[in-house]
């Protein structure tokens, strides 16, 4: 009984002493500002010197969403910044010239030329001899073109095919087709002496563009001057009058670029 009535005397006590402590502590955190104003030097209740009157300011709290919308244009710290600005010249270094990977690409550049890009490597090239053999001596790496027109190519089933031989290192070639409207694909091998050919890549097949309008006539023009509406006639395959005195353009008789750098039949 007497432990009961002396532990509530005590946590009574101490109760009062919190609460003083509390009073002691606002009255001088109250006059603090006072303090600064009058340039006097004061000390906090345990022990430790107030800050000088010229500190920054202590940041006032700011509400949950007011640090979301900040966040958005955070940079990070100044030690963060230069450490990233020592890798950014990753990002303007040239392209490599190679990825190590064999491929051959076909692109075709108007109704008679095509441009092909490749890549083969050591490795595949030393396999390539090896497989030769004897006839390895003398062999020469050419490109050999398939018409592939209207096929589905498995490597024996061209309609034509013709070899141009490349110079040593060559990576790109301008090839002259000589067919529009037709397409085809490429591979690159080694050509013996003997005429043996061994493929190193197969590229993807490409279509040359027609080098004159389509043949088919079927299609029909409608004429959406102001006054004439209505659908005109089916096309004939002529030359289109233009202007309302149906003369021709002196435009259209002039030899078309297609026309002008066409490749004289091989």
């Amino acid at each position: 009984m007497v432990d009961e009535a002396l532990g509530a005397g005590l946590q009574l006590v101490a109760g009062w002493l919190g609460c003083a402590r509390n009073v002691v502590q606002r009255l001088q955190d109250a006059a603090l500002p006072v303090a600064r104003l009058a340039g006097l030097a004061t000390s906090r209740s345990d022990g430790a010197p107030s800050p000088p009157s010229n500190a920054p300011a202590e940041p006032e709290p700011t509400a949950p969403q007011t640090e979301v919308e900040e966040a958005k244009y955070h940079l990070g710290r100044a030690g963060e910044q230069r450490g990233a600005a020592r890798y950014a010249d990753r990002e303007t270094a040239e392209l490599p010239r190679a990825y190590n990977r064999d491929r051959i690409v076909l692109l075709p550049r108007d109704p008679w030329w095509a441009f092909a890009y490749w890549e083969i490597t050591p490795t595949t090239r030393v396999r390539a001899l090896r497989a030769l053999g004897s006839d390895a001596e003398g062999a020469r790496e050419v490109l050999r073109v398939y018409d592939v027109t209207f096929l589905t190519f498995t490597g024996d089933n061209a309609w034509l095919s013709f070899d141009v031989e490349l110079t040593p290192g060559a990576d790109r070639w301008y090839l002259n087709l000589g067919r529009p409207a037709a397409s085809f694909c490429v591979e690159i091998g080694l050509r013996t002496p003997g005429g043996r050919f061994l493929p190193l890549a197969r590229s993807n097949t490409v279509t040359t563009p027609r080098s004159s309008p389509s043949p088919d006539t079927s299609v029909r023009w409608v004429d959406v001057r102001h006054g004439t509406p209505g659908e005109a006639p089916a096309w004939n395959g002529q030359r289109m009058p233009a202007g309302d005195d149906l003369s021709p353009d002196p435009a259209d008789e002039r030899p078309r670029s297609s026309d002008v750098h066409a490749p004289p039949p091989r």
